[in-house]
């Protein structure tokens, strides 16, 4: 595909954003265990600390929405290039932060630099490595992020024993630094083009959806299910479907939505919310839990998310592999039914928990999730033109932050409203139980829909699914 020199140059490029990716990434799994220490500082709720993930995600999800025009327009490197300064400073900003509101601007402005940097990074894996190693150099990614998730809360943990939370924020600066100064030489794309002009309406109706459907789990975490969730939840609803209606504009939109319509890649998106929600509300959950009913450290409870983080990064690049010699479909059911069984463990033997069970089960779930990450989105972009995947990559990438903003907040609130304002064992127990068991029925349907995908993913006739074979290229 490419002569020996230039191959390296594609590969050092996507190096230099990598870099960024991981160490977001790594930064995200700190803060989780940090949650009950940053409340305590700024005396507030362990609910409101969930918005420094749900804002993050939303903004996240909100700047990736603009990167299927954004790269067809502008050039890697430029995206890059802004995505690596603007977390530079949101990254200084937070560790200087005085207040618990700037803090979470500071983390709003993390957000947004990832929202351009992340999908910048899977657009070049995706469209600069041969198809018959795509899946295998994804599942390098996936493999470098799952040691980021093991390696993070242990850091955040260490750090507490010895000096303030706010060294996690320092300690991402030569990082950055570094990505920064890779990207200039070495990040080159080839412009794809594009006639259609950018929508702001499309994106400001989608930010303003998302935030308002956020904002509706949130209040039912802090005041129950009453009259300003239902409102906040139908208003959230209405402002999506006018959003749809608009972007439907072939001259002026965000993203081609239609492709939804094509069975396969609505189910892959379908797995690929409901494994990274799961996933980021029991990487939330589980150090919170630890903390309040386990009585463990910080550091004990980050680490309860090690092994399993470690091990999924094997299982990351193992399930690249196995996607490219046999395709997409087994390897998206495994890692279903494995997330499946990891919280159901948790679920039904909530009563017998301890910071080992815990972490024993919990390898189980993220292993799964290694399967499903990096293959869901390669496995939808093999299925269609080149053309076609800057918006399969931004769609997805909205997908991926969505989802981890309505997971941290769906679980963080189911367990803030079941335990309420008692204290104790019993509350913190309950609590649990409601958001253990939350995470097993959607992992359930997740299964369900793996089934489906691995069905239509393997019928002989590809014109049944008006895509093409899926499999060895």
């Amino acid at each position: 595909m490419y002569a020996s020199k230039d191959r390296w140059m594609v590969y050092l490029g996507i190096i230099a954003c990598t870099i960024l990716a991981v160490t977001s990434t790594f930064a995200n799994k700190c803060i989780n265990v940090m949650y009950p220490k940053i409340a305590a500082d700024f005396s507030v709720s362990v609910n409101a600390t969930e918005w420094m993930t749900t804002g993050y995600m939303l903004a996240q999800s909100v700047v990736a929405a603009s990167t299927a025009y954004i790269l067809k327009k502008v050039h890697a490197k430029k995206v890059e290039i802004v995505g690596c300064s603007l977390y530079l400073g949101a990254t200084i900003l937070c560790a200087l932060s005085p207040s618990f509101a700037l803090l979470v601007v500071g983390r709003i402005f993390q957000g947004m630099a990832v929202g351009l940097e992340y999908p910048t990074t899977l657009f070049l894996i995706l469209t600069q490595i041969s198809p018959r190693k795509r899946a295998t150099a994804s599942g390098i990614l996936g493999g470098l992020i799952g040691v980021a998730v093991a390696l993070g809360p242990m850091w955040a943990g260490w750090l507490e024993n010895f000096t303030s939370w706010r060294w996690i924020f320092w300690s991402l600066v030569p990082f950055v630094v570094i990505s920064l100064i890779l990207t200039v030489p070495f990040v080159k794309n080839e412009l794809q083009g594009t006639d259609s002009k950018f929508s702001f309406l499309s994106l400001a109706l989608m930010a303003l959806g998302l935030a308002v459907l956020d904002f509706a789990i949130s209040s039912a975490g802090s005041s129950g299910f009453n009259w300003k969730f239902w409102l906040l939840l139908v208003g959230g609803v209405v402002i999506m479907a006018i959003f749809v209606l608009t972007n439907r504009n072939e001259k002026r939109r965000l993203f081609e939505l239609d492709l939804f319509l094509l069975p396969v890649i609505a189910c892959g998106a379908a797995i690929y919310f409901l494994s990274e929600g799961v996933n980021i509300g029991m990487q939330a959950l589980i150090p919170t839990y630890a903390q309040y009913a386990l009585k463990s450290s910080p550091f004990i409870s980050g680490l309860i998310l090690a092994p399993g983080s470690l091990l999924g990064s094997v299982g990351a690049i193992a399930s690249g592999k196995w996607a490219d010699k046999k395709g997409y479909g087994a390897p998206l059911l495994a890692g279903s039914v494995m997330m499946c069984v990891g919280t159901a463990l948790v679920y039904f033997l909530q009563p017998f928990l301890n910071a080992g069970i815990t972490c024993f089960f919990y390898i189980f779930q993220r292993l799964g999730f290694a399967f499903l990450f990096t293959n869901t989105i390669a496995g939808a972009c093999s299925m269609l033109p080149e053309s076609k995947t800057p918006d399969i990559n931004a769609m997805f990438s909205v997908i991926n932050n969505y989802s981890a903003s309505v997971g941290s907040a769906v679980m963080l609130s189911s367990f803030s409203l079941t335990v309420g304002k008692r204290t104790g064992f019993a509350a913190v127990f309950e609590g649990g139980k409601v958001s253990f068991g939350l995470g097993f029925w959607l992992t359930l349907a997740m299964v369900a829909i793996a089934i489906i995908f691995y069905f239509l993913t393997n019928k002989r006739k590809a014109g049944k699914t008006g895509l093409k074979k899926p499999g060895r290229n």
